[in-house]
C-alpha cells in the first residue's frame, strides 16, 4: 500500500530519496526497483548499515548502483538542505523522542516542492495505561510518540503541508489475517508464551522472552485496534 502511495506522487526516475531508519536496507531496494530512484538509506544502528551494504551485493547492478547507506537519524540526517525529492520513514518515529526534531529535519532536507510520506502506529483509546506500561518499554517505544497530536504538532511546526492523512485501523490487521494467517499466529504465540512463561524464559532468557510476547500482542491489538497505522502524505512549501 505504502508503494501504492509513493507511485501516485508521481516523482520522475532519479529523484533523490531517503529512507529514514533503513534497517537493513529492505525499502531503499524497493524505492529503486519500482521507480528508478537515486536511494540513501539512513540508519543510526552500524550493525543494520552493515547489513544493507551485504545484502546490496546480492542485488542486480543497475539497482545497487542507485542505492547508498549512511550513519544517521531522524533528527539528524547527514544531507545538505533542500536536497531531498522524497523522504520515506516506515515504523521507525515511535522510536523517536523528539518529533519535533525529526518533522524538523525532513523540512530542511525536502526541496521546495518535495514530498515526505510517513508510515506509523499510534495508540488508540482502546489501549490500556497498563497495557501500554508493559509494552512500550519491551518494544522500545516512547510513549509521547504514540500520541497522533504530538505528531500533528511536530510537522505543523516544521511548516509541512498535510496532503493526506489516512488511518489504517483494524482492517489493516484483519487483511494481514485473511492474506497470512498473521494474526492469528501471534495470537497462538501468545497464549503459548503466557501459559508456560517459565519454560520460555528458561530456553531464551528474560529479555527474549518479553521481546517475543511483545511483539505477539503488538499484532494481537492492532487486529483489535488497540493500535492503529497512520500514513501521513507531506510537503514543503
Amino acid at each position: 500500500m505504502l508503494l501504492q502511495v509513493v507511485r501516485e506522487l508521481d516523482l520522475p526516475p532519479d529523484s533523490v530519496a531517503l529512507d529514514v531508519g533503513c534497517g537493513e536496507g529492505a525499502h531503499s531496494f524497493r524505492l529503486a526497483t519500482h521507480f528508478g530512484f537515486e536511494v540513501l538509506g539512513v540508519d543510526p544502528v552500524q550493525r543494520h548499515l552493515d547489513l544493507a551494504r551485504e545484502a546490496r551485493r546480492d542485488e542486480p547492478e543497475e539497482i545497487a548502483s542507485r542505492v547508498s547507506f549512511g550513519r544517521g537519524s531522524a533528527e539528524r540526517l547527514p544531507v545538505a538542505d533542500s536536497s531531498a525529492d522524497l523522504v520515506w520513514c516506515r515504523d521507525v518515529l515511535v522510536h523517536v523522542a523528539d518529533l519535533d526534531a525529526a518533522y524538523a529535519e525532513m523540512a530542511r532536507v525536502l526541496r521546495p516542492g518535495g514530498r515526505a510520506v510517513v508510515y506509523q502506529f499510534v495508540a488508540t483509546p482502546l489501549m490500556s495505561d497498563a497495557e501500554a506500561a508493559w509494552l512500550f518499554p519491551v518494544m522500545g517505544v516512547v510513549p509521547s510518540s504514540m500520541s497522533p497530536e504530538a505528531t500533528d504538532s511536530a510537522v505543523a511546526g516544521a511548516g509541512l503541508v498535510v496532503d493526506a492523512d489516512l488511518e489504517l485501523g483494524s482492517e489493516w490487521g484483519e487483511h494481514a489475517e485473511e492474506e497470512s494467517g498473521q494474526g492469528g499466529r501471534a495470537l497462538l504465540r501468545v497464549a503459548r508464551l503466557q501459559r508456560d512463561p517459565e519454560r520460555y524464559r528458561a530456553a531464551f532468557g528474560d529479555a527474549a522472552y518479553d521481546v517475543m510476547l511483545g511483539d505477539s500482542l503488538w499484532h494481537v491489538h492492532r487486529m483489535l485496534g488497540k493500535l492503529s497505522g497512520r500514513i501521513l502524505v507531506l510537503s514543503r512549501p
